[in-house]
């Protein structure tokens, strides 16, 4: 549980303590310590989840691993019932969704696969319209306007 109580400690010196004791006390609105049972649960919470949609483990000395679990117990932390004037509420999904936060630190997609790496800014056009047409190319005879290519003719006659 060493993870878990670092991980609180780092949420405790990033965000205000006045805060963290209306978010961590959801039984006791008139205490005045942080409940740090709450967060290291709140912390073990987070480092369990880590695997299942970052798809790899947690590590605690990983900048970035740290800086979105921190986000991810506050985000527990109001999910479990806890509330604050001082801390922005952090929705769940804004950390533990497909395109949240926690999907930056994945490096491959839903399937499995990495993703593409492109800065070309170009990207594919759907196959089908909303309304069920299909996108011909430039030279396709039938997407163009009656009568606006030449008609092909034969030399037999």
């Amino acid at each position: 549980m060493t993870d878990a109580s670092d991980l609180f400690t780092a949420v405790t010196a990033s965000y205000d303590s006045d805060g963290l004791i209306t978010l961590t006390n959801i039984r006791d609105r008139s205490a005045t310590a942080i409940d740090t049972t709450a967060g290291d649960n709140a912390a073990q919470g987070v480092i369990d989840l880590w695997p299942a949609f970052c798809q790899e483990d947690y590590d605690g000395t990983n900048a970035t691993h740290l800086e979105v679990a921190k986000e991810g117990v506050i985000a527990i932390l109001w999910r479990r019932g806890g509330s604050s004037t001082s801390i922005e509420q952090v929705k769940f999904d804004s950390v533990f969704s497909a395109d949240g936060l926690i999907s930056k630190i994945r490096r491959t997609g839903p399937r499995g696969r990495q993703g593409p790496n492109s800065n070309s800014g170009v990207s594919q056009a759907p196959e089908a319209t909303s309304g069920g047409g299909r996108y011909r190319g430039w030279s396709d005879r039938e997407s163009l306007p009656v009568n606006y290519m030449p008609r092909r003719t034969s030399a037999d006659g």
